[in-house]
């Protein structure tokens, strides 16, 4: 398990993810492989985030529910 994998988790949503976006499968998607691919640059494995959260598809599409105010 990885604190650090889960903080970079919660200040990538806080800087990335738009405060009141829909939920839309599409958008999860794209966040997720986004997400994915800045973690590796930030020499983050991907497993030290899905070890805490699961698949990173199904985290966003739960973010972007907890943030859909339509």
């Amino acid at each position: 398990m990885s604190a650090r994998g889960i903080e970079f988790l919660q200040k990538w949503v806080e800087d990335n993810v738009p405060p009141y976006s829909q939920s839309d499968p599409t958008l999860a998607a794209k966040l997720a492989d986004q997400v994915t691919a800045d973690a590796i640059k930030a020499g983050i494995r991907p497993e030290e985030i899905s070890e805490e959260v699961g698949s990173m598809l199904t985290t966003m599409l739960e973010v972007l529910d907890q943030r859909d105010t339509t």
